[in-house]
Parts: structure tokens; C-alpha cells; sequence
């Protein structure tokens, strides 16, 4: 990794449970460090230390604009559970918040979209009540459906779980929902377990595309906070062992001891390879959230692990049927949509105006993903 990386990575062990040793910033580029921790998306968590050293104007700008999305974000979040409180639906906060909770202070981690789960009986009704409340609704899929208002983005939630059944586990969380919270504001959540599992399948589902620090270290405050070794081998570890999910949590759990400071009083994933734990925090760091600083790359590694997950053709046909405005209006057009996608690959590769030896490092990046996803049990 480059000293800036060593140095973001030093410095999340300081926000949350505190450095002995001081940061060495001996010959440390601001601007990549920045970069680095924007492209993560957890500039908050290294703001306080790092505006300390740098107060640029422009530093401090992006920090105040992280503030102010922050109470933002609160704001319609308490709107959102005011108003299904009034219909009576139960809800919970999906990451966002309930990933928050456990971090030395919540307001430093990046939000994003509010996503929530009700019931699924209760979905058709739930929509209703969004919308006559004028909330905009977007695009839908067999888990949820997207909303906006006033520049918040929402995802409503009837499902969490699809590729892997954890919903047994997740509605019963549901059912016995937590009150939370955090600078003031509170939200229900699920319990301990139930947000658990939600926190490793959601790193688990990037990870087969592109995942950064920030879904990491949600993980890890997470483990630091609930997941000790008696409720790991009472609880938590039968449920992942049995869903295939342990060698992830193990492995992931002992990256973030080796990097970002987690405790070593954890022993439940002392047994595992350092070595895939170097691999996969290589990974992390290389990709960014949700694989921002791959740009074009990150697609490729994308269509590269989807075709050698349901073959070339199926692939092919599937990404034509989705992107080719033509069928949308005349099915007929269907025997033909994987020939479409052929032509769309090849028009965006010239566009990218990447060169033969970076489709190629494309190319290993993906082979190199699918290697630790393989060693990890979830490819």
C-alpha cells in the first residue's frame, strides 16, 4: 500500500479505539490523502485529526457539507418513522443509522440512502402512504423500491435477503425491534443478531462487485461492540457456519484486527490465513466505496464475474434486455438482445479510452476478486 493509504488506515484505528503511537506525517501528500479517504467515503471518521494538520478551506468546506447532509439525513429519517409510527407500521433502519449506533461518534460516519424494512403484507400499503406523503417513488426490484424527497434518497424495503435466506432470521429481528440512538435522535433497528447478519451479507454482496472501508468498518464496530466470543459460539457463529458465511466473517473480523486496530481479546477468528486477510484488505483499499475509484475497471471486473458466474450468453442476453431501449417497446426484439450487448461492450470500451494493458489489469483485478471469493466460500 502507498504511505497515504498506511496512514488513512492508522488513522481509523485512532478514531475508534485510539493510537499510542503517533501518526507519522513525514512526507504524506494531503491532497492524495484526502482523495483516498473521500473515495472510501469516511473522511468524517480522520476529519477531526486531519483538518489538525491540514485546515485548508477546501477541507473544511467538504467537512462542513458532511455536517450539514448529516442533520439532513436525521431529520428525514425522524420524518420517515414519524409518519409509519402514525399508521402504525412496524419499520426498521436498514446500515445508514443502525450501523452508525456503534461508532465512537455516530456523525462521522458517511450516509447515504435511508433504507427500510416493513413487512411484507404490508409493502402495497406502506407505498400508498409514501407517496400521498409526497415522497417521489422510483425504480423497483424483487427486494425494494426507491423514493426521494427533498434530496434524500429512501429505499423501502420487503425483503433484505435473496441469493442466501437469512429473511427467517431478519423478520424475526423485525418483530422484536429495538428503539436506538444516536446525538438525540432516535430509530428502531433490529436486534443485535438479526443486524448482524445483515451488516456481513451487505459486505458480502459488494464484495462480489466492488466494496470499500466504509462497509468494513461497519463490520467491525459491529464485532467490537456485540459480537464477543461467547455470543459468536452461542449464537452468531452457528447461523454463518450454517449459511456459509463464517470463513467471511472470520477472515474479515481478523483483517480488521491486523489493519484497523479491532481488539485481540476477539479470539473467535484467531484460526484463519493472514495472508487472505493481506489479499482482501488489498482489495478494500484498491476499490473505494462501492468500487469508486475503479471507474471503468470496476464494470468490467463486474460483467467479467457475473459471466463466470451464469455463463456468456445468459449474461449477454439479460444486460441487452435491460439496456436496450428498442426492446422495451417491441418484445419482438428479444432473440436479438444479446447481439445488441456485444455492440454496447464494444462502443463503451472505445468511449473508456482505455488502453489494451489497462483492460488487461481490468482483466487480472477480476480474476484476482474471484480468487479471494472463492478462498472465502462466497463465489
Amino acid at each position: 500500500m502507498t504511505r497515504e493509504q498506511n496512514v488513512l488506515l492508522k488513522l481509523i484505528n485512532q478514531s475508534q479505539f485510539g493510537l499510542s503511537n503517533p501518526v507519522c506525517y513525514d512526507e504524506v501528500d494531503f491532497d492524495t490523502l484526502f482523495f483516498e479517504a473521500t473515495q472510501q467515503s469516511i473522511f468524517g471518521l480522520i476529519a477531526s485529526e486531519f483538518l489538525a494538520k491540514c485546515p485548508e478551506e477546501k477541507y473544511l468546506h467538504e467537512h462542513h457539507k458532511m455536517k450539514a447532509h448529516y442533520i439532513r439525513y436525521n431529520h428525514a429519517e425522524e420524518e420517515l418513522t414519524n409518519l409509519l409510527s402514525n399508521f402504525k407500521i412496524p419499520h426498521v433502519i436498514l446500515k445508514g443509522n443502525a450501523s452508525a449506533v456503534y461508532y465512537t461518534d455516530p456523525s462521522c460516519r458517511s450516509m447515504g440512502d435511508i433504507d427500510f424494512l416493513v413487512p411484507q403484507e404490508l409493502y402495497s400499503k406502506v407505498k400508498q402512504i409514501l407517496i400521498m406523503n409526497d415522497f417521489i417513488e422510483g425504480h423497483s426490484d424483487e427486494r425494494h423500491t426507491k423514493f426521494s424527497k427533498n434530496g434524500i434518497l429512501f429505499e423501502l424495503h420487503h425483503h433484505f435477503s435473496y441469493d442466501i435466506d437469512l429473511e427467517s432470521n431478519i423478520v424475526e429481528g423485525l418483530k422484536n425491534c429495538e428503539v436506538a440512538y444516536v446525538n438525540g435522535h432516535s430509530f428502531p433497528m433490529l436486534p443485535k443478531l438479526a443486524n448482524g447478519l445483515v451488516l456481513l451479507d451487505h459486505f458480502r454482496r459488494h464484495l462480489k462487485d466492488s466494496v470499500g472501508l466504509r462497509q468494513v468498518i461497519d463490520w467491525m464496530m459491529y464485532v467490537y461492540h456485540d459480537l464477543d466470543d461467547e455470543f459468536w459460539n452461542n449464537d452468531f457463529g452457528p447461523i454463518v457456519r450454517e449459511k456459509g458465511l463464517e470463513s467471511l466473517a472470520k477472515v474479515t473480523t481478523r483483517m480488521c484486527q491486523i489493519y484497523l486496530g479491532l481488539p485481540e481479546s476477539i479470539t473467535w477468528c484467531k484460526d484463519v490465513d493472514d495472508e487472505l486477510c493481506n489479499n482482501l484488505m488489498k482489495l478494500v483499499v484498491d476499490s473505494g466505496n462501492f468500487g469508486r475509484k475503479n471507474n471503468v475497471g470496476r464494470s468490467i471486473e463486474a460483467v467479467s464475474s457475473s459471466i463466470k458466474k451464469v455463463g456468456l450468453f445468459h449474461k449477454l442476453q439479460e444486460s441487452g434486455k435491460n439496456n436496450w431501449k428498442a426492446y422495451h417497446k417491441h418484445h419482438w426484439l428479444l432473440p436479438f438482445c444479446w447481439i445488441y450487448q456485444i455492440f454496447r461492450y464494444a462502443k463503451l470500451g472505445i468511449k473508456s479510452g482505455r488502453s489494451p494493458e489497462q483492460l488487461r489489469s481490468d482483466l487480472d483485478r477480476s480474476k484476482s476478486r474471484m480468487e479471494i471469493l472463492k478462498e472465502l466460500g462466497i463465489d
